[in-house]
Parts: C-alpha cells; structure tokens; sequence
C-alpha cells in the first residue's frame, strides 16, 4: 500500500494504491461523508490479487483531503465526479474501471456521463439515478425508513459532540443499516467507524456538505441511459438508504448492463459477501 496526496481540481486529495501501478487501474468511489479507508481491506486485497492497481481516496470535506466552505463553495457530484478524473490526472492514469458505492455511485456515474473517455467500465452498488429529495432527505420515489427517519431526528435534537458520541451514534446507523445477511458485528464495525472519523476535526463536516451536494446534485434518471461504458450494478435485498427498486432501476436504464442481486445485504459490505462482490468486479473489468 502506498498513500500519497494529490492535488485534483483545486482540491488536496488523499489516496491510497494497492498493487503496481503497470496493472490496469480500479478507482473506488465512497460514498457519504466516509472516509476512502471505509472500502474494506479484504475487498482492495483480493481486487489486487486479481490483477487491478487499486485506489482509494477520500472524496473533498473527508478524511485526509481538502475541505470546503460550502456556502462560499457549493458543489455538486458533477464537482466530485470531476475531482476524482483530476485524481487520476494526478496520479498519471489516462483510463480505469471505476467502482462507486452509495453516493460513491452517483459520482462515478457522473464520471461516466462527463468523463466517458477516462473510464474502461462502471459498476455502480448500492446507488440510484434518482436525486435526493431536501424535502424528505432520501431519493425521489422513496418512503423514508421510519428508523432512519427517528436516527435523523435524534442527530437533530441531540447532535453528537465527542469523539464517542460520534461512534456511538453511527453505531446505531450501521445496526439500521445492516441488513439481515449475517448478525451485527458491533466490534468489527466499531472498528471501521473509529478509521472513518480518523483525523476528522469536525466528523459531522463531510456528511452535511456531502448532503447539501446530493440536494444540489441533478436528476440522472433520464440521463443515464446514454451511458456508454460496461455496466455493472449490485444491490441488496435490504438495504433501507437505496431500496432495492432503486438499482433494478439503475440496471433496466442503462443499455446492455448487468444487475447482480444479492439477498439479504443492506446497505454495507457484510464479509460474506467480499468474496462474491470482488469476483463480480473482477469478471465485469476483465471483459
């Protein structure tokens, strides 16, 4: 592994690349204010043990990279899409398979929308075209999920101060989140909240920008079926954030993809499915 900050788009970028850079490149998108380390290791492991030079980054307002003043600087996933093309101007990759996850998929399929040049294929999980609505805070079309709607609330009425509370607090979002695949692993996820928020000054920071770029952010819905590149979605069965409808949706828009189901995942990556998911990606960008 190697980490290196790369300047993108006016923006100081953090990444880290797993494997040699002679292989073919494989861009991991994240999603929602989390942190590029939020990809699980074992998934980056097994993608460069399949031959991928893998990358990922912390998007703008996370991590390690540059945050923003929104509103002196608003932005949108067009925005973000373009950072992660800068991204790869930086690290001299002229094209790679690009993988995004939950709001991580919105921004690659602006990749593909207004990069389709830099990117070989895309596979987009646990997405939607669809824009977030301010007036409900989930995708058009969707009824929020009363849990996630009483877990907003509670933020509101008592937002989270310490270090602690903020675990504490995404702790119950990932339980909300969890899906039924397999029983929660309060430690192991404790774990990947304790590296999200990592040399976070300000843990809330990234999510509300990230938040007010998604309301900010265009209708893809009838766009997205002039998206040229090879398709891949994957979706599960449970996931509250994106329901399942939304990547169904996703797949019957763009000609010629492919929709990979998997029962019982919400919206996460349970170990279980690491396996399945990898070799998913490995047999769509070896095409």
């Amino acid at each position: 592994m190697m980490e290196r900050i790369v300047e993108a788009n006016g923006i100081r970028l953090w990444c880290e690349t797993f494997g040699d850079s002679a292989d073919p490149a494989l861009l991991l998108v994240m999603g929602l204010g989390a942190r590029g380390a939020t990809w699980p290791d074992e998934l980056c492991r097994l993608l460069q043990e399949g031959g991928r030079y893998v990358i990922r980054y912390d998007n703008r307002d996370t991590g390690l990279s540059g945050r923003v003043d929104y509103e002196a600087n608003p932005y949108t996933m067009v925005d973000l899409a373009q950072d992660a093309v800068g991204l790869l101007d930086g690290l001299g990759i002229a094209t790679a398979d690009v993988v995004g996850a939950s709001m991580g998929g919105m921004i690659a399929q602006e990749i593909a929308l207004e990069h389709a040049d830099r990117l070989r294929s895309l596979t987009v999980i646990m997405s939607s075209a669809e824009p977030l609505d301010p007036a409900t805070n989930t995708f058009r079309g969707t009824v929020r999920d009363p849990r996630l709607a009483a877990w907003d609330a509670e933020q509101i009425a008592n937002p989270p101060s310490t270090r602690e509370e903020h675990v504490e607090s995404h702790l119950k979002l990932a339980r909300i989140l969890a899906g039924q695949l397999t029983p929660f692993d309060e430690a192991a996820t404790r774990v990947i909240i304790e590296r999200e928020i990592e040399n976070a000054t300000d843990a809330g920071h990234a999510s509300k920008n990230h938040i007010l770029a998604a309301f900010a952010s265009r209708d893809r819905s009838g766009l997205v079926g002039s998206i040229t590149a090879p398709t891949l979605v994957i979706h599960g069965s449970d996931d509250p954030m994106a329901p399942f409808a939304h990547g169904q949706a996703l797949a019957a828009a763009i000609p010629g993809s492919e929709f990979l189901p998997i029962e019982g995942m919400g919206h996460g990556f349970p170990p279980p499915v690491i396996p399945r998911i990898s070799a998913a990606i490995l047999r769509h960008t070896g095409r």
